[in-house]
């Protein structure tokens, strides 16, 4: 049975969903990941199980105590971090399986060389499986959305009427790929205007200032901080169109292919844009982007205040599903 440890982050994750599908045509597969993945990725088709990452300190040494014994013959490793292959090692797994990254060559069986090439981060992925000589005949993103996070999105959405935008303002890695909060706000204001309704969504941290931005805009909804992956999914899955910038979620739009506007900044739309034929990625391409900082290093953010409101509109208008 293949062990396979996700990517630690959501978009990195969706982006690895064709490795999973490829492993799941050969029979089950167990992942083992962080805690927030769960909830999605245990529903994913030929997953015959999920094991939590355990945080803090001892944390590698308990979550190896726990997969050892259970029979698991090969490990495939998503992160390129030291610790990831440390862990399969300390579980006893026989064959692990990862890209020679971050001086961790010698804990593994077989150390695929990093490719030189410049590549888009799902097909960094797929490179594991083409070095193991198996064929990837499928390479869309793909999620499955559980009946039971259906039903309570649609409690959350109860009383929506009209196409739905759902808005993303977050993104984890920091501001340089942040498009203004209150330009998102501006944004919402307008789509209201024109007969949508709208929500936004995210975690726990951007509940509070998105609950600030609210208060001048009555009738959007503020979903952030209250739901697991699964259920966003669902909300996601409603949306006539989502904005967002390069995010976890905006990833998981595209893998539900919901017509999408993605706002880039500091990063690479060529590396980590959504793979998405529905969607609309506005980038400004300036001469100090993309930088992969996560804050501006000149402190102008001009990658991000350079995109308007109105174009950012103008996309959204252009690629909504209307009256579906």
């Amino acid at each position: 049975m293949w062990l396979v440890r996700l990517p630690n982050w959501l978009g990195d994750a969706v982006m690895a969903t064709p490795v999973l599908a490829a492993l799941g045509q050969e029979g089950p597969v167990w992942l083992v990941g962080r805690s927030f993945l769960r909830p999605l990725f245990e529903a994913f088709p030929g997953v015959a199980g999920f094991e939590e990452l355990r945080e803090g300190r001892g944390g590698l040494l308990r979550t190896a105590r726990t997969l050892r014994g259970r029979g698991f013959t090969r490990g495939l490793l998503l992160p390129n971090s030291f610790s990831a292959a440390l862990l399969f090692f300390l579980a006893g797994v026989p064959e692990r399986i990862g890209y020679a990254a971050d001086g961790r060559r010698f804990l593994l069986t077989r150390a695929v060389p990093r490719p030189r090439q410049k590549l888009h981060q799902r097909d960094y992925y797929l490179g594991l499986l083409s070095a193991l000589g198996r064929p990837v005949a499928e390479k869309e993103l793909w999620v499955q959305v559980p009946e039971e996070a259906r039903r309570r999105a649609e409690g959350l959405l109860s009383g929506v009427s009209g196409p739905l935008a759902v808005l993303a303002p977050g993104a984890a890695y920091g501001p340089a790929k942040r498009w203004p909060l209150e330009r998102f706000g501006q944004l919402a204001a307008e789509l209201l205007r024109r007969g949508f309704s709208v929500v936004f969504v995210g975690g726990e941290g951007e509940r509070a200032p998105v609950q600030g931005l609210l208060s001048e805009i009555p009738g959007a909804r503020n979903l952030c901080g209250l739901t697991d992956l699964a259920t966003v999914a669902a909300v996601l899955q409603r949306a006539a169109v989502f904005v967002s910038n390069d995010s976890g979620l905006m990833h998981l739009a595209a893998a539900l292919r919901r017509p999408q506007v993605a706002l880039f900044g500091s990063t690479d739309p060529e590396a980590t844009g959504p793979l998405n034929p529905r969607a609309r990625v506005i980038f400004r391409g300036l001469s100090c982007s993309p930088c992969l900082a996560r804050t501006c290093p000149e402190g102008h953010y001009r990658c991000l205040g350079e995109i308007s409101v109105a174009e950012v509109l103008e996309a959204t208008l252009e690629i909504a599903e209307v009256g579906e």
